[in-house]
């Protein structure tokens, strides 16, 4: 069953056929931007070109057979229960490969796919069967549209790590999964879900298996038993589920204490509202203090209130000497595809 694809107010045919008439239509660049990846996906070359997002490092060119894309797209669409006809909704931009998945999961299970402009606030409609999303997208989405997001059967985030404070006041709304992985993985290969239920550890998809190397680094084969060496710490509970701790670049070392600031800000998101990251800088007594640099043009009025209760909070409900050393508020930067990056000294 062929899907189809809408942008601009039109529907197509998901077929190089629609290739011309889509062109036309289009109105903005990312419109072109999904015409110009259709026109490789369905073109003569056998692999496609994507750049890594940069959330850890300069972005850098990779190169994935489609066969492979395909693959990824099928173990997808069979985790998530879906068939064809399902309605689904595009708000990341293709050029990296979240977006690019959900254009490939469109073609390869005969999806009715509703592409809208990559912003920070999507408007995707009601009634999606399967949407895909960042977490601070996600977030955005469910307050400024609630009818939309009520209306949502199950929504995939991913493409950065997911503060699910959040959710744990919503009522209704979609069934709420994270996805782990890399654009080196073609998209996720585990998954868990954040709501209604909340699972604290990743499964992994068929055919993947997991262990871990020196400083519980993460290993991932895959299913062509090709292995690859993530910079990720992680708990391993069995060859399929792990816990995942946060990047191995990021540790802080202060005062001997090994500090992964992914699961301070995995607590922290219960009590502070809006995008915030936490980093290390240099200490002279300690070698590494973690810092807690909160988003925004500048100090709020209330700034030494919210120094004062923030760090009491932390030092009652984090583990010893987690609490930040130092809280700024200052402008966080974004990747191109829209994630936040963490600070570096």
């Amino acid at each position: 069953m062929r899907g189809t694809l809408t942008f601009a107010g039109q529907r197509w045919p998901m077929q190089p056929d629609s290739l011309e008439s889509m062109r036309s239509a289009v109105q903005a660049p990312w419109q072109g931007a999904i015409v110009d990846f259709l026109e490789r996906w369905w073109g003569e070359e056998v692999t496609i070109a994507v750049h890594t997002s940069g959330s850890t490092g300069e972005p850098r060119p990779l190169s994935h057979a489609k066969s492979d894309m395909v693959e990824s797209a099928r173990r997808t669409i069979a985790h998530f229960g879906l068939t064809p006809g399902t309605q689904a909704g595009l708000a990341m931009p293709v050029q990296f490969i979240g977006g690019m998945m959900m254009v490939v999961r469109a073609d390869v299970g005969g999806w009715n796919l509703t592409a809208v402009q990559p912003q920070a606030t999507p408007q995707l409609g009601a009634d999606l069967d399967f949407a895909a999303l960042t977490p601070a997208q996600a977030q955005a989405w469910q307050q400024a549209y609630p009818d939309e997001w009520a209306s949502c059967k199950q929504l995939l985030v991913g493409g950065g790590q997911a503060p699910v404070a959040w959710l744990n006041g919503a009522q209704g709304g979609p069934v709420v999964h994270e996805g782990f992985g890399m654009t080196e993985t073609i998209s996720h290969f585990a998954v868990r879900q954040l709501h209604p239920n909340h699972e604290d550890t990743f499964q992994c998809l068929p055919g993947f298996t997991v262990s871990t190397a020196d400083r519980n680094a993460l290993r991932l084969e895959g299913p062509d038993g090709r292995t690859l060496q993530t910079n990720d710490a992680a708990e391993v509970q069995n060859a399929q589920s792990f816990r995942w701790l946060g990047r191995l670049d990021d540790v802080i070392n202060s005062g001997g204490i090994k500090i992964h600031p992914a699961a301070v800000e995995r607590e922290l998101a219960s009590t502070i509202d809006g995008p915030f990251k936490c980093y290390g800088e240099p200490h002279p007594q300690w070698g590494q203090a973690l810092v807690l640099r909160i988003h925004a043009a500048g100090e709020p009025a209330d700034a030494e209130r919210e120094r004062e209760r923030i760090t009491e909070w932390a030092r009652t409900n984090l583990p010893p000497h987690h609490a930040p050393k130092r809280i700024e508020w200052m402008p966080i930067e974004t990747t191109a595809s829209g994630k936040w990056k963490r600070p570096r000294t």
